[in-house]
């Protein structure tokens, strides 16, 4: 019988939690197909705890960690757990998703049928709103040091047609098979969030594992739709710092040139645009992150400090060069 840990996070969001694994408990499951469920507790002290463990089902496990390490720590619990307890499959789940009844066993299906794909991930469909797609695959467009995302099923079917083996996945809802993570490794915990799903599927080519998007599957996730300048200040520190993580990692040689100053440059420009829409905390958070990241500083944000002085003096040579172009 095929196993598949279906590994779900919670951080100060129970309620969220305990209805994704409503829905998962909601799928249909072919009689050859094991699934269970492991929830994490990344750091949400005990009401959240006590409100998992009043409400989850007795089937269900719940791991408590004492301290939030992330979504790449987090995941990284029931990963290993995968590794170790026989599983073939472990499906990192986002907590603020549902999932369609068919969507679990649809996505099994077609990586069984094909032997090198090592991850797949179903359509992610906007909560509530089915017909705006959040993510249906991705490339990496290394000329440009950018990602290019398929906005259709149409668009999708044509990546995977164009680019077989350079598609990837989100982590929002990520099918892995536990053959490639024993090859290529878990997720990179440095990281903490964000990135590391580009980070994974970059490592998963290069091992020769193919990532497919499953078209006949959904899930419906309650993506950020807001303007992106109201994120939090550990948004653009944990994205500026990653980003050059990946990029000095990944980006082949080829591209490598001015690499560093690039980063630079886009990671002052971002800053400039939150000070002048009067974040000053988000802004600093960026310059914060691109000197970690440049430095190779890694795990959870530490913003309550202050922007080294060298990342402060590029800041006028940045506005200057940039209205000049």
């Amino acid at each position: 019988m095929t196993k598949v840990l279906i590994s779900i996070l919670n951080w100060k969001s129970a309620d969220k939690t305990l209805e994704c694994v409503q829905s998962v408990q909601r799928s249909i499951f072919p009689n050859t197909l094991q699934c269970d469920i492991r929830v994490v507790d990344n750091g949400s002290g005990s009401v959240q705890v006590d409100t998992l463990k009043a409400g989850l089902p007795s089937d269900v496990e719940l791991v408590v960690n004492p301290v939030n390490t992330g979504f790449t720590g987090g995941q990284n619990l029931n990963i290993r757990h995968a590794l170790t307890h026989g599983y073939d499959y472990v499906f990192l789940l986002n907590n603020d998703t549902v999932v369609d009844s068919l969507a679990i066993a649809e996505v099994i299906r077609e990586m069984s049928s094909d032997t090198r794909c090592g991850a797949a991930s179903p359509v992610i469909a906007r909560l509530g709103n089915r017909d705006i797609i959040d993510f249906c695959g991705a490339i990496h467009d290394w000329s440009l040091i950018d990602t290019v995302r398929a906005r259709s099923n149409l668009e999708t079917r044509r990546f995977m047609a164009d680019h077989p083996d350079d598609v990837w996945a989100v982590g929002t809802a990520l099918m892995l098979k536990v053959a490639a993570l024993r090859e290529v490794g878990v997720l990179d915990e440095r990281m903490f969030a964000y990135y590391e799903d580009d980070d994974l599927g970059v490592r998963l080519k290069a091992a020769g594992w193919r990532t497919r998007i499953v078209l006949n599957a959904v899930i419906e996730h309650a993506c950020f739709d807001g303007d992106m300048y109201q994120r939090q200040p550990y948004f653009f520190y944990l994205m500026t710092r990653n980003a050059i993580f990946f990029a000095l990692k990944h980006v082949p040689s080829g591209y490598r040139k001015g690499l560093r100053l690039r980063y630079i440059d886009r990671s002052l420009v971002m800053a400039e645009k939150l000070f002048s829409q009067g974040h000053a905390d988000k802004a600093n958070a960026c310059m914060l992150g691109l000197a970690d990241g440049l430095a190779g500083r890694g795990g959870a944000p530490v913003l309550d400090r202050p922007v080294p002085l060298w990342v402060r003096a590029l800041r006028p040579l940045s506005r200057a060069w940039n209205a000049r172009r």
